[in-house]
């Protein structure tokens, strides 16, 4: 018997299938969802009083917008609150974590980029550039909310918690424009509840939900502005456009370049021409503040690479990648910088783009786009409805154009994580509302099968949460971390060096750390990051370049105690060496 077969009749079995197939959250959203439409195909009228009291009072709220936006932030707050005693904020592991990190670091000393130290060599690593600065390899939108968290509260993760509950409050906004007031909060309620507690958007660093809140801006303001164009949506328009440029410039052009399309059709249209002045005006400050990201961008690449028209994020793939961003692309000639071990990073991360002149591959990364998108935004829970938002939204070609453009442009991409597609998120959220509305009245014979699935997909979307609750408050289940295929869940990992660093700082002194490389070293846990201030550091993680260039380094930072540390097996937290080196240090070299 493989691992893929159960036997016949079998619900232990079944059970085991789902969750070595789709991972144990997957499985139980998918369990639910059979459970969902097998008890509205049978009892659709159950517990029907009660959603019709909880409804009425539900749209006495929904019907005071501000007060649902304002509603929909304050759950989105106390949702992840609750878990702060058992949770807290989370701790940067993967490269991307760290290096959006250093950008919130720079940003709040008030610098887009860092000087490079003089023995740059030493703190060579994945996602950052040492040359000519020390610097983010991401663009400046990516660490702004990281930055902001450090500002306003001394720690980078409250911005983050702040972009999802701007996010979730976003949402509502937007929705108001597209569907019902009360269908409109309940997707701020539904945001919430799939996203803003368990998923990697609020739990780690990676991004995502500030992205996806300029995103919304631009969607909220799109039938506003053609219904009634002011000024003011100009500026929430052009900020979520300055939002879209500054974090995923060629993912928010994917969504911005059907929304103007479709602005210019109706501004040229000969019989719209009551709004044909307005619409001028407002388009004023979406240009004043795109021009305005757009220079923030130029200062950002002459900051980081020296060139105004050089992004860091190309700089650094042409000094150690192996493949490009796009499929499209030529293989990358980059310099291949940085230690041995560097070389299978990136050869694991180009294998897609090796394959890409294979049919099947091509047909298998088309898959896994479409898969992981619909996985992580939609699911099974809301798989119903999404369905019947697509028939609903058949009237609404704006949104089917923007679905089908943005995924062109999507499958041209190397790589598949949710916060490169987050600029659709908005989207796809207005097109499942739509079909919330378009189930409501469907029925099977007389009996409301559509009626109680649109009541069943938001409980069954708040009784999932109760899986990574048991284990985040017991410990039980054991839940693996899910970074990418499913909102759930992001609950935190093992983090060695941040152990390593809290027995560091304990005890009295600056530190040096001597990495040495070696055949264990795992490609997803790197140790030498730093902070922006390297020599101010309390703990200096450096990269041993043998014994001349080591000597260099240890007089450079005479002055702090040395350590040595080791990875002694692959891909364990466990085993690795920490040790001081008490040996006399040799004579000073000089810098």
């Amino acid at each position: 018997m493989n691992e893929f077969t159960f036997s016949s009749g079998s619900i232990p079995g079944l059970a085991q299938w789902l969750e070595r197939a789709l991972g144990l959250a997957g499985a139980v959203e998918l369990l639910l969802a059979v459970v969902m439409v097998a008890i509205a195909l049978i009892r659709p009228e159950l517990a029907s009083g009660v959603f019709e009291r909880l409804e009425q009072r539900f749209s006495a709220l929904a019907s005071r917008p501000l007060a649902s936006i304002a509603v929909v932030g304050v759950l989105a707050v106390a949702a992840r609150a609750v878990f702060l005693p058992w949770l807290g904020a989370p701790v940067p592991s993967i490269h991307d974590e760290q290096s959006l990190w250093l950008q919130a670091q720079t940003f709040a000393a008030g610098r887009l980029a860092n000087p490079a130290h003089p023995l740059w060599e030493h703190f060579e690593t994945f996602h950052l550039n040492q040359l000519p600065s020390y610097a983010s390899m991401y663009f400046p939108g990516r660490g702004a909310p990281l930055a902001a968290g450090l500002v306003m509260a001394g720690h980078p993760w409250v911005g983050v918690w702040l972009s999802m509950v701007l996010m979730c409050m976003a949402a509502v906004w937007m929705l108001q424009a597209w569907v019902r007031p009360g269908m409109a909060l309940l997707g701020g309620v539904v945001v919430v509840l799939h996203l803003g507690v368990f998923s990697y958007w609020v739990n780690s660093y990676w991004g995502g939900a500030f992205t996806a809140l300029g995103a919304m801006l631009v969607i909220g303001s799109v039938p506003r502005i053609l219904r009634q164009p002011t000024w003011r949506l100009g500026l929430v328009s052009g900020l979520g456009i300055a939002i879209l440029m500054t974090t995923r410039p060629y993912e928010g052009a994917l969504l911005c370049i059907p929304a103007v399309v479709l602005l210019l059709i109706r501004l040229v249209r000969p019989g719209w021409t009551g709004g044909r002045a307005a619409l001028i005006k407002t388009a004023l400050p979406v240009l004043l503040l795109a021009g305005s990201a757009g220079t923030l961008l130029l200062q950002h690449n002459q900051a980081t690479t020296g060139n105004l028209f050089k992004t860091p994020y190309s700089l650094n793939r042409e000094t150690y990648a192996d493949a490009p961003a796009f499929l499209i692309s030529s293989p990358a000639q980059s310099l291949q910088r940085g230690p041995v071990y560097f070389r299978a990073f990136y050869a694991a991360e180009a294998a897609s783009f090796m394959r890409r002149g294979q049919p099947a591959e091509i047909v298998r990364s088309i898959v896994a786009k479409i898969y992981y998108t619909w996985n992580f935004y939609v699911g099974p829970i809301f798989t119903a409805a999404f369905l019947a938002g697509l028939y609903a939204a058949r009237r609404q070609r704006y949104l089917l154009a923007t679905v089908v453009f943005f995924a062109a442009g999507y499958f041209l991409e190397t790589w598949n994580f949710p916060h490169y597609t987050a600029p659709l998120f908005p989207v796809l959220l207005v097109v499942t509302m739509l079909g919330f509305e378009q189930l409501r009245s469907f029925k099977v014979g007389a009996r409301p099968v559509g009626l109680f699935l649109t009541r069943a997909m938001p409980v069954a979307a708040a009784a999932l949460l109760l899986l990574p609750a048991s284990s985040v408050l017991l410990g039980k289940p054991a839940m693996e971390l899910n970074t990418y295929s499913h909102p759930c869940c992001a609950l935190g990992q093992d983090n060695l060096k941040s152990r390593l660093m809290a027995r560091l700082t304990d005890s009295p002194g600056a530190d040096l750390v001597l990495v040495r490389d070696g055949p264990n070293n795992p490609i997803h846990q790197e140790m030498v990051y730093n902070d922006a201030d390297i020599d101010q550091s309390p703990v200096v993680w450096a990269r041993s370049l043998g014994a001349e260039k080591d000597a260099r380094l240890q007089a450079y930072f005479a002055n702090r105690k040395l350590w040595e540390f080791q990875w002694t097996e692959p891909h364990s937290l466990e085993r690795y060496r920490l040790t001081p080196l008490t040996l006399p240090l040799p004579d000073p070299v000089p810098p």
